[in-house]
């Protein structure tokens, strides 16, 4: 059998709030070491978020966004790392654009319309999240797996076709179906996704990013907190690059890289 591997977004959350690493790399220095760390552990891209989404976040202003962004992306860019901008905001999406980012991720699926023709004029791939907030940061709801996968089809129809009218190439398109608290605050939600997403490739032959590092449905299958989830994570990234995704967003790099050095070569 032959598996191709997916291209690993190492996670680096400067923000003082993330749910598992809030405040950690809330400093220049420790941002940038964090990322360089990532890259050599195997990272293909770096994805930097400055706001937490997690359910009890604070919310932060895109000014601010911004200034914890700029020296990271800097560096990154210097050194011909490709870089991620995790942001729901516009004005913090056109700095990344006019940055020359490689991949704007957004976690509401870039629902602001004023924002498409810089979009469409620019050259970064777009990371299109499902979220059953739709807006916002994620927050504890329960959900039905069936509906919300359903639901999930028909926003992926609707926001895709947006963007590619307003002149967005498909080819720039990566589809994130939402993980954890995105999902519903029960398991099976995400479960029911997972276990469905070769399915959902297929249905629109477009990349797809899994990000499913630490969530919260492994929490509840094992009963682990949030810096004990590192096995279930693995096995849940492994799993997914055996269902051929394409992208896996995680936070560690290092083991994931190795276990897929591993998996290719038994396939």
């Amino acid at each position: 059998m032959q598996l191709s591997t997916p291209k690993i977004l190492g996670i680096v959350n400067i923000t003082e709030d993330s749910f598992s690493d809030g405040g950690l790399y809330i400093n220049d220095d420790q941002a940038l070491k964090k990322s360089l760390q990532l890259v050599e552990d195997g990272a293909d891209i770096i994805d930097l978020g400055a706001a937490s989404s997690n359910p009890a976040t604070q919310a932060v202003k895109p000014p601010d966004e911004i200034a914890r962004l700029k020296p990271v992306i800097d560096c990154l860019r210097s050194k011909n790392i490709p870089v991620s901008i995790d942001s729901f905001k516009p004005e913090v999406q056109r700095y990344a654009i006019k940055s020359n980012v490689q991949y704007l991720n957004d976690i509401q699926g870039f629902p602001y319309p004023e924002i498409y023709p810089e979009l469409a004029e620019s050259n970064c791939k777009l990371i299109v999240m499902h979220s059953v907030q739709r807006l916002g940061p994620a927050t504890v709801i329960e959900t039905k797996p069936e509906k919300v996968y359903d639901e999930m089809i028909e926003f992926f129809l609707q926001r895709v076709k947006l963007l590619q009218n307003s002149g967005v190439s498909p080819e720039r398109l990566i589809l994130d179906p939402g993980m954890g608290f995105f999902l519903g605050s029960n398991p099976e939600s995400s479960i029911h996704v997972l276990k469905n997403i070769s399915r959902l490739k297929e249905s629109f032959n477009l990349p797809i990013l899994v990000s499913v590092s630490r969530k919260s449905f492994l929490g509840t299958i094992t009963g682990r907190g949030v810096n004990e989830r590192s096995p279930a994570t693995l096995a849940a990234e492994i799993y997914s690059s055996y269902m051929g995704v394409d992208y896996i967003r995680t936070h560690d790099a290092r083991a994931l890289n190795d276990a897929l050095k591993v998996f290719t070569t038994l396939i």
